[in-house]
């Protein structure tokens, strides 16, 4: 992407400095790709390294910067001063300036169009959610949901054709056990919470198999081995409770997706590639990519150190290896993506490296298209949890707790509100402190659920950034519409203005920095940032009791800071809320 016309107000000072001497004229893409912030706000608005521009000016680095310092008058139009530190050349921009590059964009959008502008982006398909079905949807699935719906939002901002994909875990072993453990007690159907029926069912298979004796266990497995034949071949007494259970699970999850506002292109089931499955298996079986080992049929990945990948078992069943195999085929070759995205569990890398290294030895040209999205799981503070043991929150008991927390605090706040208002406004605070929850630690750690952490409108929460949102809603609905268009002449000098327009020109470069690692925990935690130095400008400077140009500088601030926050979190899943 153009780094130019996503960060014009660095571009500018890149063609400033290229500009100063005739020995950098040539030198201005070096420069804008070296030009960073200082980590202290003291120490300018941008630093330039000068290691790489030392042979150009014949000199060594501190002396370069030494002579760049120089080279600017006091009444420099762009420049309020420059200091050499070392190797480095420190840059502090006049504030009206950076105000004429940051305000009148964001107060327009037009700022938010900027990523999108490039044209003849990759068609992107991210695969997200990916539950098993028969199984109660629990805090580590939301975070998939978090991560992957953020990430789908995160491309679409950047202008990317995007399809956001789901892939049920409609069949396997673990259903197959579930419907035997239902066949075996005649356990006749509940009224309601069908899917947690189910779940317990599938629990007290697991329980029962593992407390049976050698004989049992050998008999059962094979009772389950036939169950699961039967709902491949779609035939039989369990492929008819397969049929109608599956529908109780796909309800449930359907609803959550609804209620955290998580949108799918399209649905993939993972019994619609069974047949496909077999197929692969026999074509590359006949083309001697993959080989029998022991009436099992499988591909030799030991000389790239990921051991044998069985693809079809002895007793003529495929894995979940297989279906991947197949459903990459078909993502390719029927939605003409460019590249596919698997948002996944960090429990399944060894899977997805088999996964592509298998379709590699296929000759799959698409296989380096494939990536893995692996992320840490959710904990509880006492530990990991698991699902075979019950040692789970699932998802409504989530909702539950978070939602009964946010209702004392709106209750004990919000005295003068109906009930029905605090009920919506409880919803989408309660969806956005579990969204920002999953999404603010990196993606390759593992997320803590602390309820008080989470439910806070003070700390590093959704809520925290909600309020800041409807905090400056509320302060623009005091004053006059007119009141926070830009002011031809911004009056701008008090170091907490100073440091939220440097905050507010970052909000692009950012973005494409979290779409450039897939992290999304780089937005979440800018955005706090964001809000605290907003927070901390409302705290030490009047906005409405100001007069004249000043209060008109700072409305605006104001209404740039509100559209940006809104933007941000829109691209995180969360609705921003007026009133609060």
């Amino acid at each position: 992407m153009d780094l130019a016309s996503i960060d014009p107000l660095k571009a500018a000072v890149a063609a400033h400095l290229a500009q100063a001497q005739s020995a950098l004229t040539h030198q201005y893409d070096l420069i804008l790709s070296l030009l960073e912030r200082p980590k202290n706000p003291d120490h300018g608005d941008y630093a330039l390294p000068c290691f790489r521009l030392a042979k150009a000016l014949a000199s060594p680095p501190p002396k370069a910067a030494a002579f760049l310092a120089d080279s600017f008058a006091a009444d420099d139009p762009l420049l309020e001063s420059t200091e050499a530190v070392g190797g480095f050349l420190n840059l502090t921009l006049r504030p009206e300036v950076v105000y004429s590059y940051v305000v009148p964009p964001l107060l327009s959008k037009e700022a938010f169009d900027r990523l999108s502008a490039e044209e003849g982006k990759e068609r992107v398909m991210i695969e997200y959610s990916q539950p098993n079905t028969h199984k109660a949807f629990h805090v580590g699935h939301i975070r998939n949901v978090a991560l992957g719906d953020a990430l789908g939002r995160l491309y679409r901002y950047a202008g990317y054709p995007v399809v956001m994909a789901n892939y049920f875990g409609d069949e396997g072993v673990h259903i197959a056990k579930c419907l035997w453990h239902l066949l075996r007690v005649k356990a006749q159907e509940p009224l309601e919470a069908k899917g947690a029926f189910l779940d317990e069912h599938y629990r007290a298979a697991t329980k029962a198999i593992e407390l049976a004796s050698e004989d049992d266990k050998e008999r059962f497995q094979a009772e389950i081995s036939e169950i699961l034949k039967g709902i491949e071949a779609k035939e039989g007494e369990a492929f008819l409770l397969w049929q109608k259970t599956r529908e109780w699970s796909l309800a449930d999850f359907r609803e959550l997706y609804r209620y955290f506002d998580a949108r799918f292109d399209h649905d993939f089931y993972e019994s619609e590639v069974s047949e496909a499955s077999q197929e692969i298996v026999d074509e590359y079986l006949a083309k001697g990519v993959f080989v029998l080992d022991q009436g099992a049929v499988g591909c030799d990945l030991k000389d790239d150190k990921l051991g044998f990948v069985i693809l079809r078992k002895s007793d003529g069943n495929t894995l979940y290896a297989t279906k991947d195999l197949a459903l990459a085929r078909v993502k390719f070759d029927e939605f003409q993506i460019d590249r596919s995205i698997y948002v996944v569990a960090s429990e399944q890398n060894l899977h997805f490296k088999q996964v592509f290294r298998t379709l590699e030895k296929m000759g799959f040209d698409k296989a380096s298209q494939c990536y893995h999205l692996s992320y840490g799981m959710v904990t509880l503070p006492e530990g990991k949890m698991s699902t075979r043991s019950g040692n789970t929150v699932s998802c409504a008991q989530l909702i539950q707790e978070v939602t009964a927390k946010l209702q004392d605090i709106l209750a004990e706040n919000l005295k003068d509100w109906s009930q029905a208002e605090r009920d919506e406004a409880c919803h989408h605070l309660a969806v956005g402190a579990i969204r920002f929850g999953m999404v603010a630690t990196d993606p390759q750690k593992d997320v803590v659920f602390k309820l008080e952490d989470w439910t806070s409108f003070e700390g590093f929460s959704g809520p925290y950034l909600m309020y800041a949102y409807a905090r400056s809603c509320s302060l623009l609905a005091k004053a006059s519409a007119t009141d926070f268009s830009a002011p031809d002449s911004p009056v701008v000098g008090e170091a907490d203005e100073r440091l939220l327009l440097r905050y507010l020109n970052d909000f692009n470069p950012t973005v494409l920095m979290a779409l450039k690692t897939a992290k999304l925990s780089l937005l979440a935690h800018y955005l706090y940032d964001t809000c605290k130095v907003f927070n901390r400008f409302l705290a030490h400077h009047p906005v409405l009791k100001s007069e004249g140009a000043t209060r008109a500088t700072r409305l605006a601030l104001v209404a740039a800071t509100q559209a940006l926050i809104e933007q941000g979190l829109s691209i995180l899943g969360i609705k921003a809320l007026e009133r609060m």
